[in-house]
């Protein structure tokens, strides 16, 4: 504050009291003596904030930052430029560009923008009569006012206004209207070629910024190089779109080889040729950031072309990293299949690809909005919009999208992995490949089935492979010539054989009398074979049966099959005297009202409850308990019979 009245006071002497070169003269003269002032005290409050509380508070603040600005660009950065010395000049240039409101500006344009807008209004303030500092309203007379100039002052004479801002962070703050901010450069150009009305520690500095470089271009060998490289040349000097055409020239070559490399890898390697499809958009990714600082910071491209390079190599740079997102989830998910081993169709490899897909996918989608965000792009009617759309297509891929739900529960639920043998509906093969929207399946017959998920997630699967034992249930018949002693002797040495069979489960083990066939008599042999191998199971089964034959053959019984028997004999008729008894036995229970049909009387079938002997005599059981089996007494489950 004191050293700016300082300059003003010095240069209105010397303006009157000495020529023009000395006036300039004692002018670097103080500048350097502030600067040392400067450079041996320390500021009582470092980390207090400009003051931009009103338009004077703010007009003052810019002007006083953008001096302390150009001072150093011009004691220091210009004679010797150093990337220390850049980038404190970046430090000092945060200040006069934190006084424009840049808030209509897209987040990847404000920093080049900004320095630019700043320069150009610094250049014309200083060309113009403005008011004395006591006669631009500060705070308490700002308060004071009422309606649209309560939060507006603009400059007299001119279109460049200082606005409240009325909302977020940095309400109650006067910053520079985006109108001004947007026609900085068009009030520079009017007001060029008027002479400065306030001493400037650096004259001409907007031209400097057009013609010149970073730390990396010094400002001195653009001074000794053709003067027809230093032309203007739509908004740029002449060296720049050399420069710019000469770095485009490179990435190109370097891109075209990249992308070959991409193309690299085999089905055969899916880790090495996911790996390779990664390095495009990670070579974008690592190059943008690169071009957009050679570009904007050493080349220094200003105005709409500044603007266009910086916003290019910003959607770029978030599109890459969307891309790679997407690109990086099959290295993850085949380098975590490969270490430790997993089968490269199996489901828990298909559960490893769609998880670190979907993670992809969340990420890129979420680098996308930033991205769209910092472009200036209408974030939230873009989801919107995507939104509809989304129903849209969900509409219109229903099957897709049902196939692809289908996959995720088989999943889930894992009825099946690769390499099972399955019944799916009326057929039966192995399980060769569970995929995100179909599952192939090998039949029997070697023919490879592709069904979508959607439809096999809607069918009973049997996993045959998954059984702790295979069953053997099948029946034999043996011939009606049979007597019961010899039939049970059969059935003794057939579970005598299924016991001590060490393949054979004890416990399920057994073979039953289970009916009167149309030509034989037949028996249900019920066995579990302790394996899980379909192969050696039929080996097995094969055993069994040929010592069932063998037991048949040793009782002196055979297998029956189907036939018809002819005897010829005299025939000795019914037996009159039985067939009188027995109607005898029906009409006495008639007309007792005992008749059994259609159910016993309940006094009845208590009667019978026990009197018949089983086990059977002669049978271990029957032989060891001693007595007969008391029976548990049930409610009678029979009507009584109602007299015919």
């Amino acid at each position: 504050m004191h050293h700016t009245a300082l300059i003003v006071t010095v240069s209105t002497y010397s303006r009157h009291a000495l020529g023009h070169w000395t006036h300039w003269l004692l002018i670097w003269l103080v500048l350097f003596f502030m600067a040392g002032i400067a450079q041996g005290q320390q500021p009582t409050h470092p980390l207090e904030p400009p003051d931009r509380s009103s338009p004077r508070a703010t007009l003052k603040t810019f002007l006083d930052s953008a001096d302390a600005l150009s001072a150093f660009l011009a004691q220091e950065y210009l004679p010797s430029p150093s990337r220390a010395k850049f980038q404190r000049l970046m430090v000092l240039g945060e200040t006069p560009v934190q006084c424009l409101d840049l808030s209509e500006l897209p987040p990847a344009g404000r920093p080049k923008v900004g320095r630019v807008a700043a320069i150009a209004l610094y250049e014309t303030l200083s060309r113009l009569p403005l008011p004395v500092l006591e006669d631009i309203p500060d705070a308490e007379q700002m308060n004071r006012l009422t309606g649209v100039n309560a939060n507006r002052w603009v400059i007299p004479h001119t279109e460049i206004a200082l606005v409240r801002v009325l909302n977020g962070p940095r309400a109650g703050e006067f910053l520079f209207s985006p109108e001004t901010v947007a026609r900085a450069n068009d009030h520079y150009e009017q007001v060029r070629l008027l002479a400065y009305t306030r001493p400037v520690p650096l004259e001409n500095w907007y031209d400097i910024l057009v013609n010149g470089g970073g730390w990396l271009i010094p400002n001195t060998w653009l001074q000794s190089s053709p003067a027809w490289l230093r032309t203007p040349l739509a908004g740029q000097a002449v060296w720049k779109w050399i420069a710019l055409s000469l770095m485009l020239g490179v990435f190109l070559a370097l891109l075209r080889w990249v992308y070959r490399l991409s193309q690299l890898g085999s089905d055969e390697h899916p880790f090495l040729q996911a790996l390779a499809q990664s390095t495009l958009p990670a070579f974008l990714l690592i190059v943008m950031p690169i071009i957009a600082y050679l570009s904007l910071a050493q080349i220094n491209l200003i105005g709409s072309v500044g603007s266009a390079v910086g916003l290019t190599t910003t959607a770029i740079l978030f599109l890459a990293g969307a891309w790679i997102a997407w690109r990086i989830a099959p290295v993850i998910a085949e380098g975590i299949i490969s270490s430790p081993k997993i089968p490269m169709e199996s489901i828990d490899a298909h559960l490893i690809r769609i998880s670190t897909r979907l993670l992809g996918i969340m990420g890129g989608a979420t680098l996308l909005v930033i991205g769209a965000d910092w472009l200036g792009m209408p974030v939230y009617g873009i989801i919107a919009g995507l939104g509809v759309g989304g129903l849209a297509v969900a509409l219109a891929a229903r099957p897709t999208l049902e196939n692809l739900i289908g996959g995720l529960n088989l999943i889930a639920d894992r009825p099946m992995r690769v390499g099972d043998v399955c019944k799916y509906g009326a057929d039966e093969g192995t399980v060769e490949a569970i995929g995100i929207r179909s599952t192939r399946i090998r039949g029997k017959d070697r023919t490879l089935t592709t069904i979508p998920n959607g439809m096999l997630s809607r069918i009973p699967i049997v996993n045959i492979t998954h059984r702790d034992r295979i069953l053997i249930q099948s029946v034999i018949g043996v011939r009606y010539e049979t007597r019961p002693e010899q039939l049970r002797y059969l059935l003794a040495k057939i579970r005598e054989m299924l016991l001590g069979h060490p393949r054979i489960q004890p416990e399920s083990a057994r073979a039953r009398l289970i009916g009167f066939g149309a030509s034989s008599l037949d028996i249900e042999v019920f066995a579990y074979v302790l394996t899980r191998d379909w192969v050696e199971f039929l080996g097995i089964r094969e055993d069994l049966l040929l010592r069932i034959m063998d037991i048949v053959e040793q009782c002196g019984t055979g297998f029956a099959f189907p036939s018809q028997t002819l005897y010829f004999a005299r025939d000795g008729g019914l037996d009159a005297q039985r067939t009188e008894s027995a109607e005898d036995q029906v009409r006495q229970w008639r007309e007792e009202g005992k008749l059994p049909f259609p159910n016993f009387s309940p006094e009845h079938i208590q009667q019978m409850r026990g009197t018949v002997s089983y086990p059977p005599p002669g049978s271990p059981e029957a032989s060891t308990t001693g007595s007969e089996p008391e029976i548990p007494r049930s409610p009678p489950l029979c009507r009584s019979p109602q007299p015919q």
